[in-house]
């Protein structure tokens, strides 16, 4: 899943990315009631995306818990990046011009722009921070505002 917040306000000068990753993924319950903890506590989120494990590149996977040191971790886990539209903006850019023949057809899904934004979002050679416990991920975004 893929979620942005409608109004953003402009004090704030850093944003951030939650990847919510599980095993499976999350049921829709699940992740509303996790997203929704998350946003009422802190106004500078701009995307929470449910992440599935296997979806994702192994070797990626493994340089992150590497980076943070191999944490055991249960699910869910959290993984915090910041927001940063000009990576989203070339991560389209390069699905255009990847399947440039569908762009000009009109071919490209919703799904595949969603994908490759969740892809730029949640670039894990860029993460910020890795937990198991969504409290840490609200005191991580606060004390880092």
């Amino acid at each position: 899943m893929f979620f942005k917040k409608n109004e953003e306000p402009e004090h704030y000068e850093k944003w951030y990315c939650v990847g919510i990753m599980t095993d499976n993924g999350l049921e829709d319950e699940e992740y509303d009631v996790l997203s929704k903890r998350i946003l009422d506590s802190v106004q500078n989120v701009s995307v929470i995306s449910d992440l599935v494990r296997v979806e994702w590149d192994r070797d990626k996977l493994r340089a992150l818990n590497e980076r943070f040191g191999d944490p055991s971790l249960s699910d869910p886990w959290f993984i915090i990046n910041e927001f940063i539209p000009e990576d989203i903006k070339k991560e389209r850019k390069l699905l255009e011009k990847t399947h440039k023949w569908k762009r000009i057809f009109g071919l490209l899904s919703p799904i595949e722009y969603m994908e490759a934004e969740t892809k730029a979002a949640h670039d894990f050679d860029k993460a910020l921070f890795y937990t198991d416990d969504a409290d840490k991920v609200i005191e991580y975004i606060i004390a880092n505002s």
